[in-house]
C-alpha cells in the first residue's frame, strides 16, 4: 500500500478519534475518494495466486455517496485498449448500508456505479479482473469487502482476516500456493496421485490432467 495512503489513514484516525473501533473514520465523499484513489491494483483471475491488497477497516459515519466515474483509472490500464478505462464497484459484503446503482453494464457484475454507504464499517479491495474473452481483457474493480472482525462461516485467513467460502480460494490467496497445487488439495490434505484435476490458465485456456505429488499435471485445451 502506498505511503500516502498509510499517512492518510493515520490522519483520519486521529481526527475522528473513533474510540470503539480500530478503524478509519470517513465523513464525506472527498475523504473516501482520496483513500480509493490512493490504492494500488493487483491483477486477478481464477488462475492467480498470492495475497491480494485490501484496506484497513473503514467506518462510514452518516451517508457518503460516490460515483465510480470520479475514480482514477490505474496506470496499468489507462493506456490500453483491452482494459476498460473506467473503474467499477462489486459488492462482496451484501450488508445493509450499501447501495449500488449501475451507470453502465458492459461487463456483468463489474459495472461503473454510483455508491451510497450509510453508517457501515467495511474494507475495499482494488483488482484488475481478467474478463477475457469478454469485451475487455481486464477491468479495474474495487471490491466492497466485510470488515476484519466480521463473523466468518467459512475459512478465515489470519494474515488479512478475509473470509473464504472455498478452500481453493483460501489456498491461493491466503496460503499463496499456486493454482496447480491448490486444485490438488483441500482442508483435509493433498489428494492421492492420479486424482483428476483441472484449472484455467486464462479466461479460455484450461489444463486437465491428474494430481502428481500434490500438483496438477496435464495438457492444455482451449
Amino acid at each position: 500500500m502506498k505511503l500516502k495512503t498509510i499517512l492518510l489513514f493515520a490522519l483520519l484516525s486521529i481526527t475522528v478519534g473513533f474510540s470503539s473501533c480500530e478503524c478509519v473514520g470517513v465523513y464525506n465523499s472527498f475523504q473516501l475518494l482520496s483513500i480509493l484513489n490512493s490504492l494500488e491494483y493487483e491483477y486477478h483471475g481464477p488462475y492467480s495466486s498470492g495475497h491480494l491488497p485490501i484496506t484497513e477497516d473503514i467506518q462510514i459515519i452518516g451517508t457518503v455517496t460516490l460515483s465510480s466515474e470520479h475514480l482514477i483509472v490505474p496506470e496499468e490500464c489507462a493506456n490500453r485498449n483491452d482494459c476498460r478505462n473506467q473503474v467499477g464497484f462489486e459488492d462482496m459484503y451484501g450488508a445493509d448500508g450499501i447501495s449500488l446503482s449501475p451507470i453502465s453494464s458492459d461487463i456483468p457484475g463489474f459495472s461503473p456505479s454510483s455508491l451510497t454507504l450509510t453508517n457501515i464499517k467495511l474494507r475495499f479491495r482494488p483488482l484488475l479482473i481478467d474478463t477475457h474473452p469478454w469485451l475487455y481483457n481486464h477491468v479495474p474493480v474495487i471490491m466492497l469487502m466485510p470488515p476484519s472482525d466480521q463473523e466468518c462461516n467459512g475459512i478465515k485467513c489470519e494474515i488479512d482476516q478475509v473470509c473464504y467460502d472455498r478452500y481453493q480460494d483460501y489456498c491461493q490467496h491466503c496460503l499463496a500456493l499456486s493454482h496447480q497445487e491448490c486444485v490438488c488439495r483441500d482442508e483435509n490434505g493433498i489428494f492421492p496421485d492420479g486424482t483428476f484435476c483441472q484449472f484455467f490458465i486464462s479466461g479460455d485456456v484450461i489444463m486437465m490432467g491428474e494430481c502428481q505429488d500434490g500438483e496438477c499435471i496435464g495438457e492444455w485445451y482451449n
